[in-house]
């Protein structure tokens, strides 16, 4: 069971500033929330299958597969006037 004297510290970890009224209030609200989690506790849920969306996400509509690329060659051309092998020339500076 969640006391005011909880609820004032995380308040004070969050910065926040509450009055004794709302203290009391947001512990009320804290303790019915458990109360819920408890009841949710109590469930049997050994039947339904896990799930990481609520909706069914489609997958890609194409196959992956690995072929030859020259982005980098690409871009060193259109981005870089002076470049070596895949790297980008730059004068020194000290």
């Amino acid at each position: 069971m969640i006391q005011k004297d909880t609820v004032a510290t995380i308040a004070k970890l969050a910065r926040l500033e509450f009055t004794e009224p709302e203290l009391m209030t947001f512990a009320d609200q804290m303790n019915q929330i458990l109360g819920f989690m408890e009841q949710l506790d109590g469930l049997d849920t050994s039947k339904i299958e896990a799930t990481s969306h609520a909706v069914d996400i489609p997958g890609p509509m194409r196959e992956d597969r690995v072929v030859e690329s020259n982005v980098i060659e690409s871009l060193l051309k259109e981005n870089a006037p002076d470049h070596e092998d895949n790297f980008f020339r730059v004068p020194k500076v000290l």
